[in-house]
Formats: C-alpha cells, structure tokens, sequence
C-alpha cells in the first residue's frame, strides 16, 4: 500500500511531521511506502493530509483522511465553518487528531466516532536524552572524615547513569578509577578560588554533604543561601542549626542510595509519558486507522 503525506512546502513542523512519519514508515514497516508531495496523488492508495486547515481543500481521491491538530481560539464554531468550507462531512474519509480534546470536540459537532482516530505525534527522544541530576559536593576529600571512602562505595555500588557528580575541592583524585570504570560523569575541581563558588551553586540541583563527621560545613549555608536543596548525612548542623531537604545515617549506602532513587523518580515518570511516542509508533497507528476505513 503507498500512502501520500499531502504537506506544506515552507519548512514548517507539518513537513517536519510529514518527513519523520514517512521515514519511519519506509525504514521499519513492511508492505507500506509513504512519499510526501504537496498535493493530493489520485494514483496512492489513500492521500494522508498532514493539516486539515492548511493542506486540505475538500480534494476527493481513493481515500483520504486529514490531520487535526487545534482548533483557533478553541471555537467549535471555527471548526465547524471549517469543516463545511471544505466539504470534509462528505469528502474526507477520516479525520486523525492530535489529541482526546479535540476528538471530542469534533464527535461533539457530529463527526462519525468510527471515522475519528487520536494519534499523538512522535517525539525524537534520540535528540532529547533525560537531562541529568547533578549532584554537587563542595569539600575536600582524601580523608574519611570528609566521606572518601564512603563515597568510594557509593561510586561503586550505585547506578548513577542519570546523575552527574561535581567536586569542589581537593583530594577526590581516587574517585575517577571508579568513575571510569562504571561510564559515571565525573567533574573534579581543584585548586579553585573561592571566586567560583557562588557559580557553582547555580549550576548544580543538590548539594551533597557526604562527611561522616563536621562542624558545619560552611557548605551547607552556602548552599541554602542560593535556595540549593541540600542532601545531607546526619553530621554537623544538620537537624540542628539547619534543615537538609533530605538527611541520611552517616557512612549509610543504602539509605543514600534510596534518596537518589527519590530524587530521580520524578524525571522518569515524566519520561515514562512519553515513552511510548514514537515516530514508528504513529506511522503503524496511522497505517492501521487508514486499513480500518477501507473495510
């Protein structure tokens, strides 16, 4: 079967959605050819019209079936004059839209619920990867004091694929064996003058004060100065004087690690919406409406 994606010429997102669909289409599914043109093919199989309001204009071939994406101004009365100004009661086939929203809005003004298919457009998650947590740590290390060897364990025996760790301070040199060796990003800072720490703040979303024992540190007010959430072992101020956003049992892997857990849950979940999104994803969706509509 060859479907025609009927798109606009000008660059606009509607080619974009027409060449990704195409592409995924005729890269990963068999039986079916989509091209892109912009006009109606009365030779394809079915004419698939990437934008009801700009690329459709009441054309009638095999089969056709437009793309909905909004409606102006959210105006049912708008989508109704458009629907009769281009003839799509009695010409169009089906109607795929791009979200439940509209689908009930066109069921509301009388289109058939069996000629009307929600197909959410796929995303490009190679481009978009999961943006990273960075966890910061202003301290020097070298000493279990400071929480070396404990974090030595954390490196070691955490997953930190979404997390990036930044050191400030001397004597974490021992960290980047472990560091290479699980594919973990790493930036160590030596040697900085005190100039660079308001930036660092800036830059990283939690502070981590992994010390088994401390004072302060003077981190940890530095941190919340700058409105940065502090992650802290249950040493120095902590509880105290000052109120981490989270607190862990010093020299505790397990407990820290559930916290980094916590602390990644809400970018997965936001990742998991969109999971399912895929390029391939609508083309096999819009495949199988346009089958479903030739019965």
């Amino acid at each position: 079967m060859r479907i025609n994606i009927v798109t606009v010429t000008s660059g606009w997102i509607l080619q974009k959605i027409s060449e990704r669909t195409a592409k995924a289409c005729n890269d990963n599914i068999d039986g079916y050819t989509m091209t892109i043109s912009d006009k109606a093919d009365p030779d394809a199989d079915a004419n698939y019209y990437a934008d009801l309001q700009n690329c459709y204009h009441g054309q009638k071939t095999k089969l056709d079936v437009a793309y909905f994406t909004h409606a102006d101004r959210n105006s049912k009365q708008w989508l109704h004059n458009l629907l009769a100004s281009t003839n799509s009661f009695n010409n169009l086939n089906g109607i795929v839209s791009m979200n439940e929203r509209y689908t009930h809005m066109l069921k509301s003004l009388g289109w058939p619920g069996d000629k009307i298919e929600t197909i959410t457009p796929g995303e490009t998650r190679e481009m978009f990867p999961l943006r990273k947590i960075k966890i910061g740590v202003v301290s020097r290390g070298g000493y279990p004091g400071y929480g070396q060897q404990f974090m030595e364990s954390m490196l070691s025996s955490y997953d930190f694929k979404n997390f990036k760790l930044r050191f400030l301070g001397d004597g974490w040199q021992a960290l980047t064996p472990i560091a290479e060796r699980k594919s973990i990003e790493l930036e160590l800072t030596t040697d900085a003058d005190y100039s660079v720490y308001p930036e660092f703040y800036q830059d990283i979303d939690y502070l981590l004060i992994p010390g088994l024992w401390t004072a302060g540190p003077i981190s940890f007010q530095e941190a919340l100065s700058t409105g940065t959430p502090v992650i802290s072992a249950d040493v120095g101020f902590a509880g105290y004087e000052l109120e981490p956003d989270y607190i862990f049992p010093a020299n505790d892997v397990n407990k820290l690690s559930s916290i980094f857990d916590e602390i990644q849950k809400p970018l997965l979940n936001r990742r998991a919406q969109v999971n399912n999104m895929t390029w391939e994803g609508y083309a096999r969706d819009l495949i199988n409406f346009i089958n479903k509509l030739k019965k």
